[in-house]
């Protein structure tokens, strides 16, 4: 896989390869999307070309509107790696500013989808739009390209028990912490990324230490609550030779976890958490990467009397949580 920016793509690189492109934003990578890339990949090896996934680096929606409309459902670097996974060979990003969203459907055309993509084929979605004002469309594509016989397809979109796969709905189950059609819809167990800071310390001083990592306003978290759930924690290795830890080979480890989401009503907290207990595991692990993953929501977050209604609580949540271990998940 080739990944390559947009401005630094030269028009030579791609000519004369016959060329299936999709093109979207691929928030989440989930599997409405994987249905188009599919059919994008499949395609181009049927035709003995390559395929390309055009995507940019930031949410459209966000830079027109000038505001956080929109929380993400995965990292730039997250999107990267999973569009990678669907075997593109390809993936061409723009930089998405306000000169780029201004672009008349006309100039994306043949400034974009001609000159740098030289397309021969395209998949999109359906009621896909582009260009200033949303002004171009799969009839304005078909339209254009029609003197250079290029196929346009419009790929409809993918349901799963007639709710359309999508990052709209995918947010809406985040929201209700539905974390089984998240599941479902992403078609892997969803997950946050983070460092490990220093929390208030009352987990420790109530028996059941935890590991916190912020919660970033941009990226979409389940609703308050306790999950069930698998911590990975990335240790850095020094390379043996040269000792360069720019070099650092990541090892992840998965652990069982008991996870809370929120700010603590008990002790009156203002600021809010992912608080992972990793359990029968007692490292110190400040300082260091790991990633929640979310298998279950257990219950919502409540305010406790006091200390010893909370830690039965927890210790009931712990045991509720192994029966999830024991099932089997998506990777």
């Amino acid at each position: 896989m080739h990944l390559i920016k947009l401005e630094k793509l030269d028009e030579s690189v791609l000519k004369n390869r016959k060329v299936c492109a999709v093109i979207g934003f691929f928030d989440g990578v989930h599997l409405g999307h994987k249905k188009i890339i599919t059919r994008c990949t499949e395609r181009a090896e049927q035709k003995k070309g390559v395929s390309v996934a055009f995507t940019f680096d930031k949410p459209p929606v966000n830079i027109i509107k000038g505001r956080l409309d929109k929380k993400l459902i995965t990292s730039y670097s997250d999107k990267i790696k999973l569009l990678a996974l669907t075997g593109v060979d390809y993936i061409v990003v723009a930089r998405f500013d306000s000169g780029f969203a201004n672009l008349e459907p006309e100039k994306f055309c043949s400034e974009i989808l001609e000159k740098k993509l030289h397309i021969k084929e395209l998949f999109i979605g359906e009621g896909f739009r582009f260009g200033k004002d949303s002004a171009g469309d799969i009839d304005f594509l078909r339209n254009y390209f029609s003197r250079d016989d290029v196929k346009i397809n419009e790929v409809d979109i993918f349901r799963i028990d007639e709710i359309p796969v999508s990052s709209t709905e995918i947010r809406k189950f985040y929201s209700r912490g539905d974390i089984e059609n998240v599941t479902r819809f992403l078609g892997r167990i969803p997950s946050i990324k983070g460092t490990v800071v220093s929390g208030d310390r009352r987990g420790r001083l109530v028996g059941f230490p935890t590991a916190n990592i912020d919660v970033f306003e941009k990226y979409v978290t389940p609703a308050d609550g306790v999950y069930a759930g698998y911590v990975h924690i990335f240790y850095s290795r020094r390379d043996s030779q040269s000792g360069d830890t720019d070099k650092a080979t990541d090892e992840a480890h998965r652990l069982p976890a008991v996870i809370n989401i929120g700010n603590n009503p008990t002790f009156s907290g203002k600021r809010k958490w992912v608080e992972s207990h990793i359990i029968e595991f007692n490292e110190n692990i400040y300082g260091k990467k790991i990633e929640v993953f979310f298998v279950a929501k257990l219950r919502n977050e409540i305010t406790f009397t006091g200390k010893s209604e909370l830690v039965e609580q927890v210790r009931a949540d712990i045991e509720r949580a192994k029966n999830y271990f024991k099932k089997p998940v998506l990777e």
